[in-house]
């Protein structure tokens, strides 16, 4: 019998109290919450079943509730520190069979790249596949990244995972132990790795911002190509959030 991928769960691990940039996820984009605006786009990818949403406790994470009012998602509340514990939560209430990590800096978040994920994990899973994601090293931009593996391992990872960094992050007592869940992953070329289109500082939500500008009014389905022709007639866009040379780090 066929093995069922189903439910495929996007599980969107949201917290308002990023030490960076704290409420990035209620800065305004396009009209909207970013919240609401990245839900959008995930709502968008081809394959998934539901999103659940990863929402820490607390009075300060409240208004993320309000801001995604009327969205077709499962909002599932958990221990702000305890990442790995909410994430498992979150796919237990949406059951899920399947799930897709993805955070909520990503914005600009590619359905299309992360459809491929979920498609590459479905190829290989007859021969033993148990986690895909896109490169951490090359390939996508920082902001495309995109995660699938079975629900058994999230649970898994969950009974079993004892070291803070793997209670603090959803998936790494699974990308461990490639012998336990073996990986495929998803590269690109050329290399747009070092472009930064997450929202982890003031200057990524404004290159971020100046992106929705440029794009959304025309198209608020916008993807990967349309990225890259903006970046190719302003390339000036890419320094708004471009690293700092040394020098000027060590002078600060």
């Amino acid at each position: 019998m066929p093995f069922d991928f189903h439910p495929v769960i996007a599980v969107v691990q949201v917290r308002m109290t990023s030490s960076r940039l704290p409420g990035k996820v209620l800065k305004p984009l396009a009209g909207a919450p970013l919240i609401r605006r990245m839900i959008e786009r995930v709502l968008r990818i081809d394959g998934i079943d539901g999103v659940a949403v990863a929402l820490a406790e607390g009075t300060a994470n409240d208004p993320v509730i309000d801001a995604l009012w009327g969205m077709n998602v499962t909002i599932v509340r958990g221990s702000e520190s305890d990442v790995l514990a909410r994430s498992a939560a979150a796919a237990r209430a949406a059951r899920a069979q399947t799930v897709m990590r993805i955070t909520s800096d990503c914005p600009l978040l590619d359905p299309a790249v992360s459809a491929a994920i979920l498609a590459a994990y479905k190829a290989g899973h007859s021969a033993g596949l148990r986690y895909a994601r896109t490169s951490a090293e090359s390939g996508f931009p920082h902001g495309f990244d995109t995660e699938v593996f079975d629900a058994a391992a999230l649970y898994e990872a969950e009974a079993k995972a004892t070291d803070p960094y793997e209670r603090e992050h959803a998936t790494p007592y699974i990308w461990r132990r490639p012998d336990s869940f073996p990986a495929i992953i998803v590269d690109a070329k050329p290399d747009r790795r070092h472009w930064r289109i997450t929202v982890d500082t003031e200057d990524d939500y404004r290159l971020v911002s100046a992106i929705y500008e440029a794009l959304y009014p025309n198209d608020p389905a916008f993807g990967y190509v349309d990225l890259c022709s903006l970046f190719e007639a302003q390339p000036e866009l890419l320094a708004i959030n471009a690293p700092l040379p040394l020098a000027d780090v060590t002078a600060r």
